[in-house]
């Protein structure tokens, strides 16, 4: 079996010599995942790991540490479809499905691209009320117009892009590095908190948060990023290069993830450390920031502040690259980056401020949850035709995944989708 052409015409990366005669080069696989490790930090994984930190101290630091565990299959999954057929899974949709099945697959994944748009532009808003007072509606036309502002200075230079976001990802870790330090957590019983305990949920509000924990963990446009990272990277790969090139994307996967999942954790951790026994509201990122402000002291909530932004402007970043993709994979036409950003950017804008000002959601963090609450529903529209996908013989050749991985992977998806229905019918939107 041969890789299909690729349908669309996004630049590649550029290659190697060695590459470019037929050789694989670890280095085209390498970096694809960080890109995606981003959307795994963003301000609605903010939200449920502080609000499970501050309530249960580190009892659900397996929950952080589960959720990331499913990603990284579930990413790696995405791998190996895309480098065994040569396509991103976007192009696979579009053209394994009739065209009505596959125009439903598209609207669901702009959905999950619109919604979690909100939600960096909500992050990256609050942010800016914490570091300098602006007003939210303020914040979030600022924060649209900064990722903009990246967007079009990257236009011309292909990895530009990816700079900025490293960049942006090593100011989130560097920044809860610190808070760690000065939170002076309990190691102790953190280590008990990665140690599963089905017990620790039998409070309802324990299993509500694991829950979202889940859900804002596992995010659709990621699958489309990942996938069609992977595919530029792959392309013209000789056919028997593809079973190193899959083991390659898998360990740059995990690597990836393993470091957003310390993350995640040590924002978990930090909270726990210092809201357990905050005297004010610590369920908004604003309580929470307060909250370290008390306990911590002025430094460490500038650097709290500081990071959500960085996380959600990053989150931002990579958000339009997988717009682009599914939008190139379903259509076939790659469109402008600096257009499909601008596209983005206005519509979650108004969008969010429409909620805020027109339909009487006023609390920014109320606008999380109701991106949350979107994603839950699309998740499925990649879940399952990425199995389906992936099981078919006659597109994946000797890739195809075996009966006992299939039922494996359909199993994690059947439960994904389970949770994330539930969260949908739980959840409060104001």
């Amino acid at each position: 079996m041969h890789p299909i052409t690729p349908r669309h015409l996004l630049p590649a990366l550029p290659l190697p010599a060695a590459d470019q005669a037929g050789g694989l080069g670890a280095a085209r696989l390498f970096g694809a995942a960080a890109l995606v490790a981003v959307g795994y930090m963003d301000p609605g994984n903010w939200a449920t790991d502080i609000a499970g930190g501050a309530s249960f101290g580190y009892s659900l630091l397996f929950v952080v540490a589960g959720a990331s565990l499913v990603a990284m299959a579930l990413q790696a999954l995405v791998v190996r479809v895309t480098v065994a057929t040569g396509q991103d899974i976007a192009t696979l949709f579009g053209r394994s499905f009739p065209k009505p099945v596959a125009h439903g697959l598209r609207l669901a994944g702009e959905l999950a691209i619109l919604a979690t748009a909100v939600a960096e532009l909500v992050g990256g808003a609050i942010a800016l009320n914490l570091l300098f007072g602006l007003s939210i509606p303020a914040g979030i036309v600022l924060t649209a117009a900064a990722t903009f502002g990246v967007i079009a200075l990257a236009r011309g230079e292909s990895t530009l892009h990816e700079r900025i976001v490293n960049a942006l990802l090593a100011v989130v870790a560097l920044s809860f590095l610190v808070l760690l330090v000065e939170a002076k957590p309990d190691w102790a019983a953190a280590a008990e908190g990665l140690k599963p305990d089905l017990g620790a949920l039998a409070d309802p509000q324990a299993l509500y948060l694991s829950l979202g924990i889940l859900g804002a963990t596992i995010m659709p446009h990621n699958l489309y990023l990942h996938s069609g990272l992977v595919a530029q990277r792959t392309q013209g790969l000789a056919a028997n290069e593809r079973t190193r090139a899959i083991k390659l994307g898998t360990i740059d996967t995990v690597v990836a993830l393993f470091v957003a999942m310390l993350v995640n954790a040590a924002i978990l951790v930090v909270a726990a450390a210092s809201l357990g026994n905050a005297t004010v509201d610590v369920e908004s990122l604003a309580g929470a920031h307060q909250a370290i402000a008390l306990a911590l002291g002025a430094v460490p909530a500038l650097i709290f502040a500081v990071a959500l932004y960085a996380a959600g402007q990053s989150s931002a970043i990579t958000g339009v690259l997988a717009g682009r993709f599914l939008t190139a994979g379903f259509t076939g036409e790659a469109g402008s980056r600096l257009a499909r950003g601008l596209a983005t950017r206005v519509g979650a804008t108004v969008i969010a401020l429409a909620l805020m000002l027109g339909l009487g959601v006023s609390a920014p963090d109320a606008l999380l949850v109701l991106s949350q609450v979107v994603l839950s529903v699309a998740l499925p529209f990649v879940l399952v035709p990425l199995l389906i996908v992936a099981v078919r013989r006659r597109t994946m050749g000797g890739f195809a995944l075996k009966p006992a991985a299939a039922l494996g992977f359909a199993s994690a998806v059947a439960g994904i989708v389970g949770l994330n229905v539930y969260l949908l019918a739980t959840t409060p939107l104001a």
